[in-house]
């Protein structure tokens, strides 16, 4: 185990939970730069507020915030932890084909899932 990995692994935590904390108290989070520009709503558009309510367990609102994230959330966590494990032992990162495949098909639905909440 490389512990200055360790390290920078906590260091992101730490950071995501001081952010974390910061928006559920002041409700003020990073705007989308995509909508400020485009005025149209990006893939990644509600993940924050999605979190967040997954956070107090309003799963129904979380649902609502960003319907795919969530549903793809469990397969998506797996990949990170995946990766995380091979980062700190200093790994190479081997993805099952079921993982690849995984991963496109959760590109196509986040694509076609942009496309449809944009629609007018």
């Amino acid at each position: 185990m490389n512990h200055k990995r360790i390290e920078n692994v906590f260091l992101i935590c730490l950071m995501l939970g001081i952010y974390t904390v910061f928006v559920s108290n002041t409700g003020t989070g990073f705007p989308c730069l995509f909508r400020y520009f485009t005025h149209l709503q990006c893939p990644g558009c509600g993940v924050t507020h999605m979190l967040l309510e997954l956070l107090h367990g309003n799963f129904r609102e979380a649902y609502n915030a960003h319907p795919v994230l969530l549903l793809w959330g469990p397969f998506l966590l797996w990949l990170v932890l995946k990766s995380l494990y091979a980062y700190i032992t200093d790994k190479d990162l081997r993805l099952r084909t079921w993982e690849k495949a995984g991963m496109y098909i959760f590109l196509v639905v986040l694509f076609v899932f942009f496309v449809y909440r944009n629609l007018p």
